[in-house]
């Protein structure tokens, strides 16, 4: 699943998280994506999803900047990075939380 832009990312990724569908936020992710918070950091998908699950998650960007094909999401407790794909559709590559964990 990709999103038709950064912000409906974080919309799809914060939905993926309250409905707890690991599935669901790990297809929001690129092949290789990292997720940095304070217990340390995880690459890939299933992994990624499985620690995001475990935080506070809101989808509240304050700002976004889009270069080309890549963008800088950044939120009170995130700072998020995604990329086109190929198919046009825009996936995460790295996720920072700072959020507390649930």
């Amino acid at each position: 699943m990709a999103a038709q832009s950064p912000e409906e990312l974080e919309v799809l990724l914060e939905d993926a998280l309250v409905l707890l569908d690991d599935a669901a936020v790990a297809a929001l992710f690129a092949d290789g994506g990292v997720l940095v918070e304070r217990s340390g950091c995880v690459r890939g998908r299933s992994q990624v999803a499985h620690l995001l699950a475990q935080q506070d998650y809101l989808a509240a960007p304050c700002s976004v900047t889009v270069v080309s094909n890549v963008a800088i999401v950044v939120g009170p407790q995130t700072v998020n990075v995604s990329c086109r794909d190929p198919g046009g559709g825009w996936r995460l590559v790295a996720a920072i939380v700072t959020a507390t964990p649930q």
